[in-house]
């Protein structure tokens, strides 16, 4: 006996390829854009700041990502490592280099809470929009139980977003337009050497007028 093709099965069949079609964009749906701010400080009290507009919610290491960075992370495939952030760390194979036991110094993820007005360390690495959080290279507390809390917390208070998007501004405003003491002192240079030609072109001339 045949099985008719019925106008019912044929809708059924196309609503479950709408299903699958729509499926993803239906997840993408749950997250939006949202600009989240992000501090790296380095040994020495450099500051990095950074905002970026992200797809949220989202991890610290997809949003570390989007600074741009040269980054060293290790994938244990349960969980990831920040080894070295510029160059500040250690290799990926060698992700604990200085971690000798009971010495320990690691890229340390923060996050600002903003009702304490404090940094704050966390295991949730889930970084929301209008999040605030920071990476410190810095020395862990190997007495106690695991986890190891941080020695530091980031050196900057008074943390807001637009604090961090004022700062990144400004950085880049001196990289971009504030010349270095190098390009200085050539520009200098070429002009102390123009007015020297100039002097000798004036002599020059009032001697054949002479």
């Amino acid at each position: 006996m045949k099985k008719v093709l019925r106008w019912y099965h044929v809708a059924a069949m196309v609503g479950a390829l709408a299903a699958i079609m729509l499926w993803p964009a239906a997840t993408a749906l749950g997250q939006d854009i949202g600009t989240v701010a992000q501090l790296v400080e380095f040994p020495g009290g450099e500051l990095r700041p950074f905002c970026r507009d992200l797809e949220t919610p989202t991890d610290n290491i997809t949003a570390l990502k989007a600074t741009g960075l040269d980054l060293a992370i290790k994938d244990w495939g349960f969980g990831y490592t920040v080894c070295a952030i510029e160059d500040v760390g250690c290799p990926e194979d060698q992700c604990f280099c200085e971690c000798p036991l009971p010495d320990c110094t690691q890229w340390t993820f923060f996050r600002w809470n903003k009702a304490k007005g404090i940094w704050e360390t966390t295991e949730d690495t889930t970084v929301k929009a209008d999040d605030v959080v920071a990476w410190l290279w810095t020395q862990l507390d190997t007495t106690v139980d695991y986890p190891w809390p941080p020695a530091e917390t980031p050196s900057l208070e008074n943390v807001t977003l637009s604090k961090i998007c004022e700062l990144e501004e400004e950085q880049r405003f001196q990289e971009e337009f504030v010349p270095e003491p190098g390009t200085m002192l050539l520009l200098g240079s070429g002009l102390v050497g123009l007015a020297g030609y100039a002097s000798l072109k004036l002599r020059s001339s009032r001697k054949q007028w002479q």
